[in-house]
């Protein structure tokens, strides 16, 4: 998690201000001291209550369904799967409408709303392609 969080850190163009996760130990110990570190305050979601947290309870649906559901055959091969993954992820982020952007990708939806340039979009799509 420490690892990914380092790499997420490179590649998000704003500033993190706060992380919240569930109570899954893998959020906790080098991860959860990473965090302190940086000054960054971690809020975890109550436990059995996936209502509170709706929105990533979608979201991991979403992954769920569009593509680890379509990649099970590489699910064992970790290099190939989690560079698979990276790549729809920027897809996700980048190309991929949401209904509940008005049919924008995240990105298009902050560039419009004044939170990020688009030149950040041109380097987000030419890093995952």
């Amino acid at each position: 998690m420490k690892d990914f969080f380092h790499k997420f850190k490179n590649v998000y163009p704003l500033t993190i201000k706060s992380w919240q996760s569930d109570n899954g130990s893998e959020n906790l110990g080098e991860f959860d001291d990473q965090l302190k570190r940086d000054g960054i305050p971690h809020y975890f979601s109550y436990p059995r209550c996936p209502k509170i947290n709706t929105y990533i309870e979608r979201y991991n649906r979403t992954i769920q369904e569009e593509f680890i559901d379509n990649n099970l055959d590489i699910i064992y091969d970790k290099p190939l799967f989690h560079q698979r993954l990276a790549a729809y992820l920027v897809f996700y982020n980048t190309q991929r409408p949401h209904k509940s952007l008005q049919l924008k990708s995240p990105v298009e939806y902050l560039i419009d709303k004044g939170g990020m340039s688009q030149k950040s979009l041109t380097y987000a799509v030419l890093w995952g392609g």
